[in-house]
């Protein structure tokens, strides 16, 4: 889950050269001052493959919040009040955002929460099909509330990767509920001690997806990739 506000997109599109640290904070922070509009037009985009999306009607039923979703289902949805848009299958949840952000340009919304489309819960288990990916004590409102505690962002990282070995850091907060330091935080309060130990996991999709250092000097910092260690 992130949210974001249309100044900060104009300037990640203007970068000529975008490091991995700006672009993480380009999906992170958003970029605007406070908007007089009252109230805000708030979006929620779902990115959905074959999730049930029953739970999307409390913010459908709401007059200032828009919900596009974004399908790649052969068969897709209806949710009435939605905007049910079908993608072709390819490029995961990133690949939705990103088309949404490209093609709605001129017309972002005063606040735009990004999501996986299934239901938002607590925690992640790896392999499983309902995973909520919320982290504990974050609940979905949190994101869709504007400007939460005066902050113009609601990023609340939960997952560190580090290449080219693939390996694996998980925020607590995400596998374990009723942690005593735990909150809303961007990074768990407690620093390091708030996530695993690096682990592997030899059939993760990071190392069947090629080399993940081509991809981010490539796409990315649009530089040479020297083999150099990068965590993210």
């Amino acid at each position: 889950f992130f949210v974001s506000t249309p100044p900060l997109f104009r300037m990640w599109i203007m970068s000529a050269r975008l490091s991995r640290r700006a672009l993480l904070i380009f999906l992170a922070v958003v970029g605007a001052c406070a908007v007089d509009k009252d109230p805000l037009r708030i979006e929620i985009v779902l990115a959905h493959f074959k999730e049930d999306l029953s739970w999307v009607r409390q913010y459908t039923a709401k007059e200032h919040i828009d919900v596009t979703v974004y399908t790649k289902s052969e068969n897709p949805p209806d949710v009435a009040g939605a905007t049910i848009l079908r993608l072709p299958n390819e490029g995961r949840e990133s690949q939705s955002y990103l088309y949404h952000i490209v093609n709605h340009y001129h017309e972002l919304a005063d606040w735009t929460v990004f999501s996986q489309a299934v239901s938002p819960s607590w925690g992640y288990l790896v392999g499983g099909s309902a995973n909520g990916h919320l982290n504990d004590q974050v609940s979905f409102d949190d994101y869709v509330r504007p400007f939460p505690k005066g902050s113009d962002s609601m990023f609340v990282m939960t997952a560190a990767t580090q290449f080219p070995r693939a390996y694996q850091s998980t925020r607590l907060g995400i596998i374990m509920q009723g942690l005593p330091h735990e909150s809303s935080d961007m990074c768990p309060t407690e620093g390091a001690s708030g996530w695993t130990d690096w682990w592997f996991a030899r059939d993760h999709p990071h190392l069947r997806s090629g080399d993940m250092l081509d991809f981010y000097h490539k796409y990315i910092s649009l530089d040479t990739n020297e083999g150099k260690p990068l965590t993210l």
